[in-house]
């Protein structure tokens, strides 16, 4: 098996532990945290490896040679970190793997990007488009002809109905409805059980059923 990198130990970093290894394709060969209180501590059964720090290409290219490995997960939830962390790790020639929990349904017509995590229980129906490093949580519904753009986050019990397009670095939190056809922005949160009726534009927080524009969202 390949050995992979997951670049966080927040609560994310325990799903993808959890989803690599049900998927018993990577061997994990350590994390990185920019704590350097975590650094040298057993975590999930792998250590996190001393002397991390963001955007540092020297000790990336260290700990390819000493531990073997280019390949890599972000294991953070703020996607506009993640969308940051997944470009500096590309531009330094690490490779991003896709993580599929082995009880995910995923058509062979669905279009899979690098970098993306589908976990237990998610249905992926034909001819979507998933981008890179992108999160799909446990239970959810990518239907046909949907758009996910790069970096976004789609968490538990989300059905995107037929031809939906969701925008880069959005959030669509637990048990969000989007209707057929609709669209949703770049860098927007869609609240917990909200029911998006109506297309929802870049940069904003919304929430409700239906789904309405609160204010705008300024944290990325």
């Amino acid at each position: 098996m390949n050995n992979v990198i997951i670049v966080g130990t927040g609560q994310q970093s325990i799903v993808i532990h959890y989803n690599i290894v049900c998927q018993n394709e990577y061997k994990i060969a350590g994390f990185f945290d920019i704590d350097n209180r975590k650094w040298g501590i057993e975590y999930l059964g792998s250590k996190i490896l001393e002397g991390y720090k963001d955007f540092d290409i020297s000790y990336l290219k260290k700990i390819r040679k000493e531990k073997d490995v280019s390949k890599f997960f972000i294991a953070i939830g703020n996607m506009g970190q993640r969308k940051r962390l997944y470009n500096f790790f590309i531009e330094n020639d690490w490779e991003p793997i896709n993580i599929i929990h082995p009880h995910a349904v995923i058509s062979n017509y669905a279009e899979i990007g690098k970098g993306v995590l589908i976990e237990a229980g998610c249905l992926i129906t034909p001819n979507p488009i998933i981008g890179n490093n992108v999160v799909i949580n446990t239970g959810s519904q990518i239907n046909h002809d949907n758009y996910i753009a790069d970096h976004s986050y789609i968490a538990s019990g989300v059905v995107l109905s037929g031809g939906v397009r969701i925008g880069e670095c959005s959030l669509i939190d637990d048990g969000v409805i989007v209707t057929l056809g609709k669209k949703i922005g770049s860098n927007c949160i869609i609240g917990a059980g909200s029911v998006v009726t109506k297309d929802i534009p870049d940069n904003v927080i919304a929430y409700g059923n239906p789904c309405r524009i609160i204010r705008e969202n300024d944290r990325y």
